[in-house]
Order: structure tokens, then sequence, then C-alpha cells
């Protein structure tokens, strides 16, 4: 059994552009010298408190909203969207949140999931699913274990006093 797959129409390629644009300028802009890193102006606004991750996150809404037009799948936009609230969460967190969110790239990924999904119809959404699952999960025990954490560092401070 083959897949035959579908080409973009002219206006999905055009808007598959504008996503990869927005994707490259908010995540990928520049790369610091003598490093592979590279950085965006994702990485400019979170310089900013609460409202340059907001702004980014609005940004960001942007793929989402085009993921839609383009009719993505359900289980793929969900993805999106908790790409981009572990690129929110991770943003508020003070010093180190902005070195994190840098490497996690929320709007490449959500561009990247976006071009697969028109490009191969009948299989993003199954591999979504998977990989939706996998994520949540893995992002529910490094939450879990963070409240647990915590919960013994004030337990022993608490003893130690």
């Amino acid at each position: 059994m083959t897949t035959v797959r579908i080409l973009p129409t002219r206006e999905e390629e055009a808007e598959l552009l504008v996503l990869r644009a927005i994707a490259k300028v908010m995540d990928e802009a520049v790369t610091i010298p003598n490093t592979k890193l590279k950085v965006g102006l994702d990485a400019v606004f979170g310089l900013l408190p609460v409202v340059g991750d907001l702004g980014s996150a609005a940004i960001g809404s942007y793929i989402l909203r085009a993921a839609n037009r383009l009719g993505v799948p359900s289980v793929v936009i969900a993805r999106m969207l908790f790409n981009l609230l572990i690129d929110a969460v991770l943003g508020f967190i003070p010093i180190v949140g902005d070195y994190l969110d840098i490497l996690y790239k929320a709007n490449a990924k959500n561009a990247a999931l976006v071009v697969e999904a028109v490009e191969n119809r009948q299989t993003a959404a199954r591999a979504s699913w998977l990989k939706l699952i996998g994520t949540f999960a893995a992002f529910l025990l490094i939450v879990g274990g963070s409240l647990v954490g915590t919960v013994f560092v004030v337990k022993w401070l608490w003893n130690a006093l």
C-alpha cells in the first residue's frame, strides 16, 4: 500500500512560506558567533518580564490561526498549543527561563508541524496523537517532580529550624 501525497495549493504554499518566515524571525534569525545557537526576536521579547512573553505568545498564535485556516487536524493544533504553553511557562522563569526559551524554539516547532500536516495529510494526525500523549506525560512528570521536590525541600527546611 502506498501513500498518496497531496500537494499544497498556491495559497497554501504562500501561507507556509509566511509561517516559515515568522518562525525564522522569532526563533532563528541570528546565529551567535562561535556557536551553533540561533536566536530571534522571541529571545529579545523574553527579556521583558511578562509583557515580552505574552507578546511572543501572541505572535506565535498567528501560526495557530494559519494552521486552522489550512485545515490542520485538531490534534496537531493541540500539540502546537502545548508547545506555546511550554514556551510561555519557560519564559516566566527569571533568567534561566530566557535561556531555556531560546533552546525550546516553539515557533519553529509549530511551523514545522503545520508544514508536515499540510504536506502529509494522511499521516500527520496519527503521528501527532502519539507525540502529544508522550510530551504531555513527560510534562506532567516534570511538573509533578518539581512539586514533590519543593514539598520535600520545604519540609526539610521546616524541620531544620
